[in-house]
């Protein structure tokens, strides 16, 4: 099956189960797949920048220089994307639902809990997807 092809069954079977499973579990579903979706070199970058930190902001100014979608801005933490970086979803991205955007929450939550060995909390605050300027995942440390 083309790739193309492949993400059209995914954006139709995502559109087919909406409001037939509980949203809070479709949610939960596509963030273990966001979670799964973490290519092992960018978990091993996080790692390292958590590795040679001592503390919070170190690790923050670490992963800084491999990881360029880290903005601090204040005294939050944001995972910043000035477009859909999803390999799955890239060329049919205005089709996608909404919801879709749960995954990344389970990449970045998985990249940074991978990383300091500890659970964090990750919001979804917009979404190119949902028809925002860019992709904005707050990160609580």
């Amino acid at each position: 099956m083309a790739k193309r092809n492949r993400r059209q069954w995914l954006l139709d079977l995502l559109k087919e189960v909406k409001g037939k499973i509980d949203e809070e579990r479709l949610a939960q579903i596509l963030e273990e797949r966001g979670r799964a979706c973490l290519p092992e070199a960018m978990l091993a970058k996080a790692k390292k920048a958590a590795k040679d930190a001592r503390n919070d902001k170190e690790f923050l100014d670490n992963l800084e220089k491999v990881y360029p979608m880290l903005k601090r801005e204040d005294n939050e933490v944001y995972a910043v994307y000035p477009e859909c970086y999803c390999p799955g979803m890239k060329e049919l991205v205005r089709d996608a639902p909404d919801y879709y955007c749960c995954c990344s929450v389970g990449w970045v939550k998985e990249m940074f809990e991978q990383a300091l060995g500890r659970p964090i909390e990750v919001k979804l605050e917009s979404s190119v997807i949902r028809g925002d300027a860019e992709c904005r995942l707050r990160i609580m440390l």
